[in-house]
C-alpha cells in the first residue's frame, strides 16, 4: 500500500518537472497592486484512488501506540492522506501565477508545521496537507505530541522530520533531525537548488505522515481547502501563466488574460 502512494507521488513529480523545467525565472518586485480578481473551482474527474491504510495497531513501540489513536479506520489501520475529493471538488491544491514580476507586497514570514496526533499539519491556510515555501525563508516544525499514559513518552513522542528536495524521480535530503520533547521546535531555512523542485516533509519516526510544499516567489497564490475553490486578488493587468499543483496528481496549467478590473475565472480539472 505504501508502494502505491510512492508510485502516485512519482507520477505527480514527473509531471511537475515537465512543466516547471520549461519556465523562466522572474524576479518579483513590489509595486502598485492591481484591482482584478482571479477565481476558480478545482474539480476531479473519475474515481479517486482509495486512501492508503497502514496497519499499526499491534506495534508496541511508544510512537506507534500513541499514533494508533488518531486518523484511524477503527480496525487498527492508520489512514494516510492522499487525494481528497468532496462532491467532485478536489482539495489540497496550490494555485499560483508563475510569471508575474510586479504587484502587491509580498509579506512572507516563513512556513509553520505542527506535529499533532503524529500528523504533520501545515498551518496558516485551508489545507493541512499542502502549503508553500519560499527559498531561504524559515520552516518551523513544532512537536505537540506527548502521551502521559506511557512513561516512555510522557514528556514527548519522538518524531523525526526528514525534509527532501523532490525533482522528477529524485529525492535529495535537505535535513533530517529529531524532535524528542513536546514543545521542541525545529527551525531551518528552506534550501532548494533546482528550479523544478518541490519540498517534501516526511516523518521518519514513525512513517505515518507527509506534508508537501510548492515553492513560490510572489504573493499571487492560493491554497485550496475542502470547498475546492480559490481566489487571488489585487492582480495587475497582464497575460499570465497559471498552474494548479497537487502533490500526488501533478500539475495543470493555463494562460489567462487579466484586465485592469473585474473577475477572471480559471477552473482546473484533475483526473486519476
Amino acid at each position: 500500500m505504501r508502494r502505491l502512494l510512492d508510485v502516485v507521488s512519482l507520477v505527480g513529480m514527473i509531471a511537475i518537472a515537465c512543466v516547471l523545467a520549461t519556465s523562466v525565472a522572474f524576479a518579483y518586485e513590489e509595486g502598485e497592486a492591481g484591482k482584478a480578481v482571479i477565481q476558480g473551482i478545482i474539480t476531479f474527474k473519475g474515481t479517486p484512488p482509495p486512501p492508503i491504510l497502514i496497519p499499526i495497531g499491534r506495534i508496541a513501540l511508544p510512537a506507534y501506540k500513541y499514533c494508533s489513536r488518531f486518523y484511524h479506520d477503527g480496525k487498527g489501520n492508520r489512514i494516510i492522506r492522499g487525494v481528497t475529493v468532496n462532491k467532485g471538488r478536489l482539495q489540497d491544491v496550490v494555485v499560483s501565477i508563475r510569471n508575474i514580476t510586479k504587484g502587491k507586497p509580498f509579506l512572507f514570514t516563513g512556513t509553520d508545521v505542527i506535529v499533532r496526533g503524529c500528523e504533520f499539519l501545515v498551518q496558516g491556510g485551508p489545507s493541512t496537507f499542502v502549503g508553500v515555501v519560499v527559498k531561504k525563508a524559515e520552516l518551523r516544525v513544532l512537536n505537540n505530541d506527548a502521551d502521559p499514559s506511557d512513561p516512555r513518552a510522557a514528556t514527548g513522542v519522538l518524531h523525526h522530520p526528514h525534509a527532501y528536495e523532490v525533482s522528477g524521480d529524485r529525492n535529495t535530503t535537505i535535513f533530517s533531525l529529531v524532535l524528542i520533547e513536546k514543545g521542541d521546535v525545529l527551525t531551518k531555512p528552506v534550501i532548494l537548488r533546482k528550479k523544478d523542485s518541490v519540498f517534501l516533509l516526511e516523518n521518519d519516526s514513525p512513517h505515518l505522515s507527509k506534508a508537501w510544499f510548492l515553492p513560490v516567489d510572489n504573493p499571487y497564490y492560493a491554497i485550496v481547502g475542502s470547498a475546492g475553490t480559490y481566489e487571488i486578488d489585487r492582480v495587475p493587468p497582464g497575460t499570465y501563466q497559471m498552474i494548479a499543483w497537487h502533490p500526488l496528481l501533478g500539475i495543470q496549467e493555463q494562460e489567462i488574460d487579466v484586465g485592469a478590473t473585474g473577475t477572471v475565472t480559471a477552473d482546473f480539472e484533475f483526473a486519476h
